[in-house]
Order: C-alpha cells, then structure tokens, then sequence
C-alpha cells in the first residue's frame, strides 16, 4: 500500500513539474519554457517549400524531446539573415554548446529516426491558394499530429522519398478539420498559447510542435473556439490571416495578444539561450536632467510597428532604414518596441537595441498587440485580467527599464478604454506617462488624458497629433508627408500657449516617400522622412525625446508634483553619493 502511495506521489509530482514547465507564467510573460539542449545538429535550409515544412517538423521533434528529457540535442537552421548569425553565436555562448554537428535534412530524418525522436510521418498537402484565399488547411492539422504522434511533416510531393528512408505513415491529415482536429484533441494540447499561421508559411512550426501548440488560420468560428480555451494573458504566436483588425479584436477579445512573429526562426533553440543572457537596463532622462526653463515649443517622432517580433528580431536593427540607419541615434528617435516579450524569448535582439538607442525612447507597444479598449471583453472577469496583465507588463517594465507604454485601440476615447488606462496608470508603478493611437486613423489630434496612480501623481496619455504617412486621404488632415506635417507643427508652434508648447507625430514605418516628397538621401522609408520633417521646422521648435515630452506635461499641469519627484531623486542621489564616499573612504 505504501509502494503504491509513494509511487502515485511521484507521479503526481513529476505531472506537476511537466504542466510547469509546460507553461507560461507571469516571470516568462506566459511564453512556456524551452529546456536547453547539450548538443546542437546544423542543418541547411531548403528552397523547396516541402523540404523546408519537413525540416521545421524535425526541429520542433528534437526541441520536444529535450523539453521531455529523452535527446540531448536541437536543430539549428541556417540563414543568411546576419541578426539570426549573431543570435547564433550568442545561443552557443550562452548555452556552453561544444558539439556541433552539420546535417542536411534527410540525414537528419535518418538520424533522428534512429535515435526514436521520429516514428514516423504525418501526411498533408501544401496549399495552393493565392494568398487571399485558402484552400488546404492540412499542413496546420499536420503539424499538430507531428507533435503529438512524433511524426515529421511530409507534404504528397515527398511520400515516396519518405517510405524510400524507411518512415510509416502515422496519419493523413489531409481529411481532417481545423475544428476537428481541435476537439479530438484539446485535452492533449498546451493551453498556454497557440499558432496562427497561413498552411504555406513554414515558419514557427518548430515552436508550436515544441510546446505542442494548436494551430488556426483565417477561420472565425474556430478561432473564436480555440481562443476561448486557451488560458488568459497568453502570447498568440504567428501572424493572421486576412483583415488585421478582425484578427486581433478576436485575439483581444479572449484577453491575450499578438506577437507578429510568423517568420521568426528558430525559436527553440534562441529561447533555450534566453534565461541564461543578462537583460540590459535602457536609460530615460529624468526630470531633474531636463532644463524646465526652456520654453521651446517641443516636437516628439515616434516610429510605428515595434510590436512585430519578426521585424524586431531580424533586419530592424541592421536596416539602414530603421535602427540601422546613421541618425537613429539622433535626439528626437522614439521607438514602439516589444521589450517584454523580447526579454523572455530573445534578449540578445533586445541588448543589441539598447546598445543602439541613443537619446531617444524606447516604448513598450501593448505588451504585444492587443486593443486596451477590447481586452478580455468576452471573459467574465475583463476588470481581474486588464489588472493581471497591467502587473505582469510592469514587472517587465522594471526589468527593461522602458519608462513609456503605448498602445493601439479602436476608440481612445470609450470608457472601456479609459478604464484599461486607469488600470495600467495604477499597475505601471514607474511610467512616465502613455500614448495611444487610434487603428484608424492613428492620429487624434492633440488630446491629453489624465489618469492617477496609487501614489495619487497624475500620469498623462496621449494622443497622436500627426501621423507621418503616405496617404492623401480627406479624412485624415493631421496625416501627410514630411513638408505637410512640418507645415502643421510649425504652424500649430505658432498658435500655441505657453502650458501647451508640445506635440508628437506617429511615423507610419512602412510608408514609402520617393514619389510624393522630396526627402533627400537613399531612403524615403523610416527614420530619413523624420530628419526631412525636421530639416523643415522652425527654429523654435525642438525634437525631443518622447520621455522628456511627457515630464514637459506633466510639469505644465502639475508642477508640484513633479517637482516633488525631482526634490525626491535628489535625496536619493545624495544619499547614494554619501554612501559612496563612505566606501571610497574604506578602501583607502
């Protein structure tokens, strides 16, 4: 009896240990957690998208198996993309690996065969819609059975190479629903996240075999159903399908976010690395550094789209165009960024970025793409999960250092939306303030919203003034290209007062300026429209960043406050200044 006992508790205890490790809590901003491999097998990526879905499911394969502890090594897969190749080097680094060994895919397949990682092969067919509309969602259903059935992916055009190296077929997805595939099989599934991906995109299906995901595309009704059971403040991996704003309000709706990630690679092995790489602290100017006495009216450029992980993480950092570009660095460069999820999947992309920052702002963007104003609209509990993840948003905060939050809603102005900021205002212990712009159009105007923190200080958000972008749309004439905004903001310099000598332009990060401006330079993308639109401003006008914008505001409406934060930060520096004299002093 007691045999039986004892062995009943272990396996409860090592169920428990496996749902930990499983899932994502609030210290990995709900990612769930890869185990670390000791060896790592390199593998060349293929041109043939089959091949290349095949090699996705044998990566997932090896990553599964080291999170269930029987196989000791992951799958790297080779891109010439160069943020990846240092990403690379610093997972190496980080994880201690010695051992590398160079595989192409089907010798991987052989290998791993043998080892017991893959027992077989799950048969699909490749979509062959043209893009807007989907045909064969089979490589989706696929890849959930790759994970649970060890069995790689083998699109029609590879059966026979497949039967040729000695695999089984272990199921045909092929006559199976998105929706049926979910019921069947839910209780087996992590509930911790899910994948949306096109069925012809390859990326990310490592991860979600890893974590034995669930997979949807552009499909409302099971979306809707998937979204329901997974568990509340979780990252939706991948990218949707069709409208943008459909497929987010029904990501937000449920109370989780987007993460635009669906042409991350190799996620298994970077997010293994990430625990074991110190996160960097970005640095903001506070007020006691800001010379208050300067009336200059004060103009802040903030760039769109940081909330994209797959943009992040690759060519932004390089990009001539973006962070790469020589005055990114300059005063006035404000970024939307993803820095809490980054910090937990990724942090080397992070550091590179705050390496990189210069005399701008850094901004969290959502804590991943979700609209405030819809969070958790369809739970019971919409109050209990803003407040979750407002608390688990500022622990990050307090990790990266990141003084300003931002966000995208339908309606700013709505109570559900102030009611979502009243909640981060009271849970972001240390913000500076917020923006927020609008999904259409992004810029409001100049508006400002007050909302009080526990410590009873007025936090401010604000709207968007003007939007950098290439539209001509009567119905946004906030929004144009560099010589209409500067006309704007010069203009507007003119008529202001002296509490309301300040303004910020949202920067449309795609919009593409070589036929409709005169912006000079290689590049009419990214930052070079920002230095055309401050080339053209008057004199009196002075870009800065958007943290030194927002303690502007606050010192005009509430200046005692913020002078009570200065006279605070000043004791503490001169305290901190006494205890480094007592020490100086020790050591001598």
């Amino acid at each position: 009896m007691m045999k039986r006992n004892v062995i009943l508790l272990f396996c409860l205890l090592l169920s428990a240990t496996l749902c930990s490790a499983a899932a994502g809590g609030d210290d990995r901003y709900g990612w769930p957690e890869q185990k670390a491999p000791e060896k790592l097998i390199v593998c060349k990526s293929s041109a043939n998208s089959a091949e290349r879905m095949l090699l996705e499911s044998l990566s997932g394969l090896a990553a599964k198996a080291v999170n269930e502890e029987r196989f000791d090594r992951m799958v790297w897969m080779e891109t010439g993309n160069e943020a990846y190749r240092r990403l690379f080097r610093e997972s190496l680094e980080a994880l201690d690996i010695r051992e590398i060994f160079p595989m192409d895919t089907w010798e991987l397949v052989d290998y791993l065969k043998k080892e017991g990682v893959v027992k077989g092969y799950v048969l699909y067919e490749a979509d062959k819609g043209n893009g807007t509309k989907i045909e064969n969602y089979s490589s989706n259903v696929a890849t959930v059975y790759a994970s649970l059935l060890s069995g790689v992916l083998i699109d029609v055009s590879l059966e026979k190479e497949a039967l040729a190296h000695g695999l089984v077929k272990l199921k045909d997805a092929r006559g199976e629903t998105t929706i049926e595939c979910f019921r069947k099989n839910r209780r087996l599934l992590n509930n911790t996240s899910a994948l949306s991906i096109h069925p012809a995109v390859s990326n990310m299906r490592d991860y979600a075999i890893a974590h034995r995901l669930m997979l949807y595309a552009d499909e409302i009704e099971t979306a809707n159903e998937i979204l329901e059971w997974v568990k509340p403040l979780s990252p939706i991996v991948g990218w949707g399908c069709g409208d943008e704003f459909k497929f987010t309000k029904l990501v937000t709706e449920w109370g989780h976010f987007n993460t635009a990630s669906n042409w991350c690679m190799n996620l298994p092995l970077i997010s293994a690395a990430a625990p074991r790489i110190p996160l960097r602290k970005v640095t903001e100017v506070e007020p006691e550094q800001i010379n208050f006495a300067d009336s200059s009216y004060v103009h802040a450029f903030v760039m769109s789209d940081g909330d994209n992980m797959q943009w992040t993480m690759g060519n932004f950092i390089d990009n001539p165009h973006y962070l790469g570009h020589p005055q990114a660095a300059d005063q006035g460069m404000n970024w939307t960024l993803c820095p809490a999820n980054l910090s937990v999947i990724s942090p080397v992309s992070w550091n590179e970025m705050v390496a990189r920052k210069g005399n701008g702002t850094f901004i969290e963007y959502g804590g991943g793409y979700q609209y405030p104003d819809l969070f958790a609209v369809k739970r019971k509990n919409r109050k209990e999960l803003l407040r979750r993840f407002a608390r688990r948003v500022n622990s990050f905060l307090q990790k990266t250092g990141v003084k300003v939050y931002g966000a995208i809603c339908e309606n700013v102005q709505s109570p559900e939306a102030q009611e979502a900021f009243q909640i981060y205002a009271e849970e972001m212990t240390d913000i500076t303030g917020m923006i927020a712009i609008q999904y259409f159009p992004y810029e409001l105007g100049k508006k400002v919203f007050w909302f009080q923190n526990k410590k009873g200080m007025q936090i401010p958000l604000l709207t968007a003034t003007f939007s950098l972008w290439n539209e001509v749309n009567p119905a946004r004439p906030a929004c144009g290209t560099p010589e209409y905004v500067s006309s704007l903001i010069n203009r507007d310099e003119k008529l202001s007062v002296a509490e309301d000598r300040y303004s910020w332009t949202i920067v449309h990060a795609w919009s593409d300026f070589g036929q409709t401006s005169k912006v000079s330079g290689e590049s009419a993308v990214g930052v070079s429209p920002i230095v055309a639109t401050e080339e053209l401003l008057d004199d009196g006008i002075r870009p800065v960043s958007l943290n030194e914008l927002l303690w502007r505001v606050r010192m005009s409406y509430y200046p005692e406050q913020v002078k009570s934060i200065i006279d605070a930060n000043q004791k503490l520096m001169g305290a901190a200044d006494s205890v480094r004299s007592v020490r100086k002093g020790e050591k001598r």
